[in-house]
């Protein structure tokens, strides 16, 4: 059952990313995508960088890795070069959860956080990156909105479940 949990989150948070590709960041003029709004990572080019980071990070985590390592070998990369790398993260995520079970969601993990090894549940690594990612969707939106229009963007877990289950 708690496997069944973290499939439909997973799920929802790689349904609401993929939407926010789809519908905003690829529909906006390419020039916006590095402006620096100010706000958080200041572009969207630094915020979505920063996810995949996070994304890519965690599942060395997950592998138990101490040394993590970034997800981008280039400085800078253009909005292809971002969507190339997210989808190739979200695919390494995506094969992850297809397996995930109960026995998996307890396992214990050993990995550094801030400096201190820490041992941790895989459950609280993956919830966090659940919830680090639905932060930056807001502020990705919240840039968009500051460079372009605000969106009316309905990212609703309830309404997501209920179609899921139709």
């Amino acid at each position: 059952m708690k496997s069944h949990v973290v499939r439909t989150v997973f799920d929802y948070q790689m349904y609401e990313d993929r939407r926010l590709w789809d519908e905003v960041i690829m529909s906006l003029d390419e020039s916006l995508f590095n402006v620096d709004s100010g706000y958080s990572w200041g572009s969207l080019q630094r915020e979505c960088a920063h996810v995949i980071d996070a994304m890519y990070g965690y599942m060395q985590r997950l592998h138990g890795s101490k040394e993590i390592g970034k997800a981008f070998a280039i400085d800078n990369p253009d909005r292809a070069q971002v969507r190339e790398r997210w989808d190739a993260v979200e695919a390494e995520w995506r094969s992850y959860i297809a397996l995930f079970d109960d026995r998996e969601f307890d396992r214990l993990v050993d990995t550094v956080y801030r400096d201190t090894l820490v041992t941790v549940p895989v459950w609280q690594l993956v919830f966090q990156v659940f919830n680090h990612n639905t932060l930056h969707r807001a502020e990705m939106l919240q840039i968009v909105a500051a460079l372009a229009e605000p969106l009316d963007f309905d990212s609703d877990f309830t309404r997501f479940c209920i179609r899921q289950a139709e």
